[in-house]
């Protein structure tokens, strides 16, 4: 199966539908908490998520198919940095199917959450960094950097984080620039300023920092006891972030400077996501989906590497496995 996605053949992307469906077969036999979306507070995602409840008659449905369609234009949009800055050695939809397994690693990440949306903007953030490293000037492009990493935040604070990815991947790519470098923090104080002024023009700047750190009442890092199917996925994504890691370099051996440098901004990310676990009071594992973006490029890497076809089928398919079996785990509590 893997075979097909290393061709260089749009109609290949007919399988990322079919993925994206299978993954969520699941929710017709079991049954999934959605309310943990409407506690989050950011601007943002109190806007969008309270206007798309209001307007759905069920939400658990509505969700699935826009989370869906959205991880498919996500899926999209990391072949096309993937291809553009010829991170492989031949354009193909590797790593747009391998990025719609991992982030369908969890239950929750299947649905429309505020990470989620998040991570469209720091994916699109990420194809402006790479983008630079062809540009002499481009000031546009480096104000969007830091614009899009303060939109994502808006939808889910955490991506705070990440504008040390965006200083870090700018630093990796070009030679310091003291305008640039303003730049960024330019373009990512401005939408906090807009939503600072809409707050201050509503009188309720006294809440603005609770709801944009989606501060509750209850205490930091807290977290109920994981299921089963929980724990596995964990031991499963924490397994495929070591390997990732490791093989890594051996990927990197013959690649293009270029390609190593955004190897090693996609290092950075993942230590960034496990980091920006830190700024959520109540942790949540659709947190994790943000991983699905340096893991879906760095492993279609060293998958594009391994030279025996049926090793990177039996990768690929034990992943599909890995997913469906802890979705369908809870089913046995239930029968």
């Amino acid at each position: 199966m893997l075979s097909f996605f290393k061709s260089n053949n749009p109609a290949v992307v007919i399988f990322y539908i079919i993925y994206l469906v299978l993954f969520r077969v699941c929710f017709a036999f079991i049954p999934v908490d959605t309310n943990f979306v409407f506690e989050h507070r950011e601007p943002l995602s109190a806007l969008f998520f309270g206007a798309l409840k209001n307007f759905s008659t069920n939400y658990q449905i509505v969700s699935l198919i826009l989370a869906a369609v959205l991880c498919f234009i996500q899926s999209l949009f990391i072949n096309s940095i993937v291809n553009e800055n010829k991170i492989l050695a031949k354009k193909n939809y590797t790593a747009g199917a391998v990025f719609v397994i991992f982030a369908s690693f969890f239950k929750e990440s299947l649905l429309l959450t505020p990470s989620s949306i998040a991570l469209t903007f720091i994916i699109l953030c990420i194809a402006r960094i790479f983008s630079l490293i062809r540009k002499e000037k481009s000031y546009g492009d480096v104000f969007d950097v830091g614009f899009l990493v303060a939109i994502a935040s808006l939808f889910y604070f955490p991506c705070v984080f990440f504008i040390l990815f965006a200083y870090i991947g700018l630093a990796t790519v070009r030679a310091f620039n003291y305008r640039e470098w303003t730049i960024v923090i330019l373009g990512f104080v401005s939408p906090f300023l807009l939503v600072f002024t809409f707050y201050y023009w509503n009188d309720k700047t006294t809440g603005l920092f609770n709801e944009m750190a989606n501060v509750h009442s209850t205490g930091w890092l807290v977290r109920t006891a994981l299921e089963l199917s929980d724990k596995i996925m964990v031991g499963g994504i924490a397994v495929c972030t070591v390997a990732c890691l490791t093989l890594l370099p051996t990927s990197l051996y013959s690649s293009l400077i270029q390609v190593r440098k955004f190897a090693n901004s996609l290092v950075v990310f993942i230590v960034l996501v496990f980091v920006a676990m830190a700024l959520q009071q109540t942790i949540h594992l659709s947190h994790l989906v943000l991983l699905a973006l340096p893991l879906g490029i760095i492993a279609s890497m060293v998958l594009m590497q391994i030279k025996r076809k049926l090793i990177s089928e039996v990768i690929h398919l034990i992943l599909i496995l890995l997913v469906l079996a802890a979705q369908f785990i809870p089913l046995f509590n239930i029968i």
